[in-house]
């Protein structure tokens, strides 16, 4: 019987309690679909967010990359610069070597002079 008193009982009544006017329950629902775009929303935004970190991590690491090349180039220019002194200071001493001294033509001088004397005087005696 106390069953069948449940069962009959309108189940209406107490709906009735919570009841919303149809302002309030559109805005609700307004309100709830709002929610689920801005709950997407987040969603895609946390994508992007994680994905331009990478993009952030990948050009960090490009950074430091482009930093050692630079490091490697200056000292590569460092190497270059003391070659180029030393080439200059060699080509100097070949300069100098390959100039005649002052006694290295009177020793040419000498000889030559020398062996035209001998020459000279062989002709004289011959003759």
């Amino acid at each position: 019987m106390l069953l069948l008193a449940i069962l009959l009982w309108p189940l209406n009544s107490f709906g009735q309690d919570t009841c919303f006017s149809e302002e309030v329950a559109g805005q609700m629902v307004v309100a709830l679909e709002q929610a689920k775009i801005t709950v997407l929303q987040l969603e895609t935004q946390s994508g992007s967010s994680i994905e331009l970190q990478s993009q952030v991590d990948i050009l960090k690491g490009t950074i430091k990359l482009m930093e050692e090349q630079i490091t490697v180039y200056k000292n590569l220019q460092d190497m270059q610069a003391k070659m180029s002194v030393a080439k200059d200071q060699l080509h100097e001493q070949e300069l100098k070597a390959a100039k005649p001294t002052f006694w290295g033509n009177m020793q040419k001088y000498i000889v030559g002079g020398g062996i035209g004397a001998a020459v000279t005087a062989a002709i004289i005696l011959l003759l």
